[in-house]
């Protein structure tokens, strides 16, 4: 399933920035000795002289030419939050971009299988004049259906745990939470619950930069004026939202399995069908082939 190889690359990206956080957490200048300074500079092959920025924490050390500067956000009290914010922002995306796409793949064998029993949202599909116009160079009818279906299902954003539980029931899955929660083994609501706080977050960081609203109590605001972002809160969200992903792929999986065998066992019929009529025109052939033989000559006049 492509929908999940792509979401498993984006919560790469999320898992790499939460690596990064941790990684420069507590990062603070230093003024090392000596030798230190000279082997840097002997490693990069520079003057002895080289004026070199340092810093270090619990992880790591580094130096840097004083001429291209360490941002100050890396030594900055709570600078790196940053981090966790854009890996909040890459899971959901991650998130809504596996639903989006899991719909738009298996939309037509839904279709297909179900037909006029497939979910009201694919039976109300409407199309503009533009998309007419535009699906009429496709001569056969599974493509023109596709591209209905793909210029229906444009890649969309989750702003709430609604649009899941509706491409859910589209794609023919009418219990998702309960095998979903059994697999990731995080009961219904909890999963419902961090889904949706993970989902209004990115909404706040996308719309209001992450700053407080007029709700927010004090403890809950940063040393720079925003929300307070914790590396544990972020993991175990980001942690969340790809377990989610991950039992999902195989609950649709299962669930497209079963149409497509659907779908199969038509396609056998008819081309048992097909066998059938085949042979019956071949002993008709036959047989009036016989009964030509059959006749006596017609004598001659």
């Amino acid at each position: 399933m492509l929908a999940y190889e792509l979401a498993v690359q984006n919560f790469a990206v999320a898992e790499h920035l939460l690596q990064l956080h941790e990684l420069f957490r507590g990062l603070k200048g230093f003024e090392p000795k000596r030798n230190l300074s000279l082997a840097v500079c002997e490693e990069l092959s520079l003057p002895t002289e080289t004026a070199l920025h340092h810093a270090k924490n619990e992880h790591l050390a580094c130096s840097i030419k004083a001429t291209v500067p360490l941002p100050s956000c890396l030594m900055a009290d709570g600078g790196i939050t940053f981090l966790l914010r854009q890996a909040v922002l890459v899971s959901c995306t991650a998130l809504e971009s596996f639903f989006w796409d899991v719909l738009r793949e298996n939309a037509l064998t839904v279709i297909r299988a179900k037909g006029r029993k497939a979910d009201d949202t694919l039976k109300e599909i409407t199309l503009t004049l533009d998309d007419y116009l535009s699906l009429e160079g496709y001569g056969d009818p599974d493509v023109r259906l596709q591209q209905i279906i793909l210029n229906r299902f444009q890649r969309g954003t989750l702003y709430d745990l609604d649009k899941i539980d509706e491409i859910a029931g589209i794609l023919n899955v009418k219990d998702f939470w309960t095998p979903v929660s059994a697999q990731t083994g995080i009961p219904t609501k909890e999963l419902r619950t961090r889904l949706g706080n993970l989902i209004q977050r990115r909404n706040e960081i996308t719309h209001r930069a992450d700053r407080p609203d007029k709700q927010t109590k004090p403890e809950e605001i940063d040393s720079h004026g925003l929300r307070l972002m914790s590396y544990a809160w972020a993991t175990a969200h980001v942690t969340t939202a790809k377990s989610v992903v991950a039992a999902s792929s195989d609950v649709f999986k299962k669930a497209i399995t079963q149409l497509q065998g659907i779908l199969d066992a038509r396609e056998e019929q008819k081309l048992a069908r097909q066998t059938i009529r085949s042979m019956k025109d071949l002993d008709i052939e036959l047989h009036n082939q016989a009964a030509d033989e059959a006749q006596p000559p017609t004598p001659a006049p």
